[in-house]
């Protein structure tokens, strides 16, 4: 128990970055203490070792999945978009037609606009 205690003090003061302070921990520990603290320090490291190692292994399958999906979007989007530019919109001006026809109808709103607006006391 004693030398779990002195695992977590050494580990602290590594991580604040006290290496003196570790260091004194461990020589005023002792031999055996040391030893058994370096021992678990070493089990640690493996274990996150191995906790790395099998993160590593998820996330490239993550990545792969991410991959496969991305092409499989991107593949529906060109379809869609390709859908897009071979689909026939029916013409919004016939062959033949002359450009302004119906300009004739604004300028007679526009007049009875006007007259409505004098009619009734724009002045």
């Amino acid at each position: 128990m004693a030398n779990e205690d002195l695992a977590k003090q050494v580990m602290q003061a590594l991580a604040g970055g006290d290496r003196t302070r570790a260091a004194g921990l461990l020589r005023a520990a002792g031999m055996p203490a040391m030893r058994q603290a370096l021992d678990q320090f070493k089990a640690q490291a493996e274990n996150e070792r191995r906790a790395l190692k099998a993160l590593g292994s998820s996330t490239r399958e993550a990545a792969g999945n991410i991959e496969t999906q991305g092409a499989r979007v991107h593949a529906q989007t060109q379809a869609a978009l390709q859908a897009l530019r071979t689909h026939k919109h029916p013409p919004t001006v016939e062959m033949g037609e002359k450009p302004g026809s119906l300009r004739w109808v604004m300028i007679v709103l526009g007049l009875l606009a006007l007259a409505a607006w004098l009619a009734f006391g724009g002045l």
